[in-house]
Formats: structure tokens, sequence, C-alpha cells
């Protein structure tokens, strides 16, 4: 195959769409996961729906080698496409989905066989063993096929067109749900119903990635001619160390949702995923802010720009911080109001474990997209040993604070916590600068306004709700916290952010929304 040059994209002309669409995914998210948890408990009870949030953790550990490997490809691809090299591309393209094929026929039976066995393995009685088979492996199955998908996605990541992935997983997440609910309505509700939902949604996901893929660069050809065993071990070089660094991540994210169902029964788990879905918005939003900045950082080093890069690290882990300190104090503040509203009274008492999931939170998502910069470097190895080692240290600090010291689920949630504030407050912003040649008290020098602007907000809403009886109404809430919201972001604006940063994020806004800001807001 002749040596052909790419198109190099725009990749800036492309930021506002990417932060539009990733935030409009979000918010639908957030929407959808509040409304369908209460209709999950009315249609099936607190321990089936407790199995729900379990089969879709369950699953992430099982397809590890397919993530892990999903990532490698958009790192690679991205490179080759930013150097102009189409050849190349084209070989990593191959050669990767051709791998993914051979790796989920491998895989087929074990997962099948892994989901005849978990009704057993966590003593689920109350529920049918069968639908419980069908929606793990459903669900494994909707994974087999996200993997699938990963090339084609990443063509688009390397163009910088994650709003089409987003457009996409809005419909997906509309299509799963639509399903869900018309066959509970239509039938009796099933948890198998759920994972034939995901299935289904997954299918028509492929097929819109790959009919956008396509649209967007279509000079890659797909023959099996151009698997290389050179690049297959290139790219599994970077995936065995993403997959290590991908079981940590799973041991520090999703362990504690399977303890407490091991340890203490479906109800229990029911009531941790119930919390956890507070935690899981504020990690989704940053992973998104993650995504859109991702083409980014490996444009800059793929073109040697590297002071670039290091400027763009201090102003992520800044604005990011600011950002998110909001929400975050937000949801602790009004906790035991926003259970009620949403599940009840009588799940208000969860607001403890919600502050316990969310106090540190502010610093490890504000140090998130310090990740990106040595990935980019291809200097992976070091942190995956390291995540592993925080998840070895959240499986025993929870074991001994479950068992030894009758913590219960707060000591598992505690451990959780403890363990990935090790590894993203004290080893990412340390690897980032050593990687960078930079000192790494640069990096904590930025997070320190978001820090102070996240202990005043509790402080005042405190003090708040300490002086004010503030009643479980979503009118009241969303009134205070868009006061709040208003005085904070003017707060800011006028002495937190400097000129230049906030010429950046208003150059980054789309240019509907940043013509109609007043000058004064931002």
């Amino acid at each position: 195959m002749a040596v052909e040059t790419s198109d190099i994209p725009d990749f800036k002309k492309e930021f506002s769409r990417n932060l539009f669409s990733n935030s409009l995914l979000f918010f639908i998210n957030i929407l959808i996961g509040l409304l369908i948890v209460p209709f999950y408990i009315h249609a099936l009870g607190l321990a089936a729906y407790g199995i729900i949030p379990l089969a879709t953790s369950f699953t992430g550990y099982v397809m590890l080698v397919l993530v892990s490997l999903n990532g490698a490809i958009a790192r690679f691809l991205t490179v080759r496409i930013q150097r102009s090299d189409l050849t190349g591309a084209t070989t990593i393209f191959n050669t990767s989905l051709f791998a993914i094929i051979a790796i989920i026929m491998i895989s087929a039976p074990v997962v099948v066989a892994i989901a005849w066995v978990i009704p057993d393995f966590f003593n689920i009685t109350a529920i049918e063993k069968n639908n419980v088979f069908f929606l793990f492996t459903l669900i494994f199955f909707s994974a087999f096929i996200d993997a699938l998908q990963s090339p084609f996605s990443a063509v688009m990541y390397s163009f910088n067109k994650i709003h089409y992935s987003s457009y996409i997983a809005i419909f997906r997440t509309v299509t799963s749900t639509g399903l869900i609910i018309i066959l509970f309505l239509t039938s009796t509700p099933s948890v198998s119903y759920v994972g034939l939902a995901y299935f289904v949604a997954a299918v028509v996901s492929l097929l819109l990635t790959i009919t956008l893929s396509r649209k967007v660069y279509n000079k890659i050809h797909i023959s099996f001619n151009y698997f290389s065993k050179d690049q297959f071990y290139e790219i599994i070089t970077l995936t065995k160390w993403i997959l290590v660094d991908q079981v940590g991540i799973l041991l520090l994210l999703q362990l504690s949702l399977i303890m407490v169902n091991k340890e203490f029964g479906t109800a229990a788990g029911g009531e941790f995923a119930m919390v956890l879905i507070f935690f899981n918005l504020i990690w989704a939003i940053t992973g998104l802010i993650i995504s859109v900045l991702s083409p980014i950082y490996y444009t800059y080093y793929a073109r040697g720009l590297f002071s670039s890069m290091h400027n763009l690290s201090l102003i992520s882990v800044k604005c990011v911080g600011l950002v998110m300190a909001l929400p975050i104090s937000l949801i602790c503040i009004f906790s035991p109001q926003l259970l009620t509203i949403w599940v009840g009274e009588s799940f208000a008492h969860l607001s403890y474990l919600i502050w316990i999931l969310l106090l540190p939170l502010t610093m490890i998502v504000a140090f998130r997209p310090l990740i990106i910069s040595y990935v980019s470097f291809n200097k992976v190895r070091i942190p995956a040993i390291f995540t592993i080692i925080a998840g070895i240290f959240n499986l025993i600090l929870a074991l001994l604070l479950t068992v030894v010291f009758g913590l219960g689920v707060y000591g598992i949630a505690l451990a959780f916590m403890l363990a990935l504030s090790l590894r993203g407050v004290v080893f990412v912003p340390w690897y980032a600068a050593k990687v960078q040649g930079v000192p790494s008290v640069v990096f904590y020098k930025s997070v320190v306004p978001s820090i102070l602007a996240y202990l005043v907000l509790i402080i005042i809403g405190l003090s708040i709700v300490s002086i004010f009886v503030i009643p479980a109404s979503f009118v009241y809430i969303a009134i205070i916290s868009a006061v709040i919201s208003l005085i904070y972001f003017i707060i800011i604006k006028s002495f937190i952010l400097t000129n230049p940063e906030r010429d950046l994020i208003r150059s980054v806004l789309p240019s509907g929304i940043s013509t109609l800001l007043p000058r004064w807001f931002i």
C-alpha cells in the first residue's frame, strides 16, 4: 500500500461542538438516571433492582481486555493521523478490528459460563435464575458490540468528532430506556428485559458508528491483508499496561458495590448503588471533559508542543476543580432532601454515605486530566502498577474496616475513597509532573482555589441549612442552588480566573452561548 497523507483535523473548530454534545449527554444521563431508579424499584423491588447495577459493574471486569485495547487504539490512531500517516492509520485500524473479533470469539463461551454461575455465586434466590442469566449474558454481549465499535469510534475520535459519538450515546441511552419502559409496561417486569434493551441499543449504536465513521474518513480500507503482527505487538504492549491500570481502577471503582452485594445482600447493594449514582455522575462529567481534552493532548504530543501540553494541564486542573466544586458541594449539602425527593424519606439516612463518597472528590477529579498527559507519552507502566497497589489497598482496607472494626457499608465506602485519594491526589499529579519535567508543586498550586472554593461553599451551605428549614422540594433546592451558583461564578470570574483563562473559556463555548453571556459573567 502506498504511503498517503491524511487531512489534519481542525481541533479548535470542533472543541465547542464536543463540549456542547458531551454536556447534553451528561444532562440526559442525569435525567434518565434519576427517573429510572424509582421506576425500577417500583416495578421490580429493591432487591431485584440491585441486580442491575451489579450486572453492569461486574461486566466491566470481564471486558477489561477489550476496554484496554480500545484505549490503545485511540492513542495510536490519533498519533498516526496527526502525523499524516494514512498507511500507519490503516494498519492500526485493521489490526485492532480483527484482534477484537478474535478476542470476542474466544471470550464468548467464557462469559456465558460466567453468567450461568453468577446467581449461585451471589446467592440470588429472590429472582428466577434464568432471568438473571439472560440479564448478564445480554449485557456481556452488549459489551462485545461496544468493543467491536471501538476502531470505528477511534476514527471519529482521531478527527476530534467526539460530538458524533456523544449523539450516538444519547440515542443509545434513550433507545434502551424507552425499550425498558415499553417492555415493563406491556408485560410482566423482568430484569432480563433490561439486558434485551441494552443489547438492541448496542446493535443500533454499532450501525450508526460505522456509518458516521465512514462519513468522517473513508480512506481507511477494511481488509485482513492490512493486519500487522508488528503493529499488533506494539498495540498489545500498551494494552497490557492499560489493562493492568483498568484492573486497578475497577478494584477501586467497582469492587465496593460487589463487596456490599456479597457481604450484606442485594437490598443493601441496591441502596449502595443509589448512592453511587451521585458519585458516578460527577465521575462521568469529568470523564466527558477528559474525552474532549484527550485528542488535544495527543495532538500536542504528536507535534512536539510540550510547553502547550503543560499549560493545558495547569488550566485543566484549575478549571475542572473550580467547576466541579460547585455540584459536589451542593449534592453534599442537600443530600437528605435530594434522596427524599428522589426515592423517598426512608432513604434519607443514606446522606452520610454521600458525604463519605463526595468529600474528597473535588481534588481527585481536578487532577484527572493529568492522566492524559502521561498516556500521551506512552508512560503507563508505573501508573498501572500503582493503580493495582491502590486497588489491593482498597480491598484490604475494606475488609479490615468491615470485618475487624464492624463499620459495615460505611467501612467499604471509606476504604474506597481513601484508596482513590491515594491514587488521584498523591500519585497522579506527582507522576504527571515527572513525565512533563516540572515540579509537582505547580499542579498542587493549581488545585488550591478549588479546595478553598469547596470549603467556602460547604460552610455557606451548612449555615443556610442550619438556620433555615429546607423542605424536600425540588423548587426550593433549585432556587437556592441557582442563587449560590450565580454568586459563585461571579466571584470565581472576578477574583480567581485570570484574563487569559476567561478568554480561553469563552473561546471554547458554543458561539451562541458565548454571545449571550455578558462580559461581567465570564
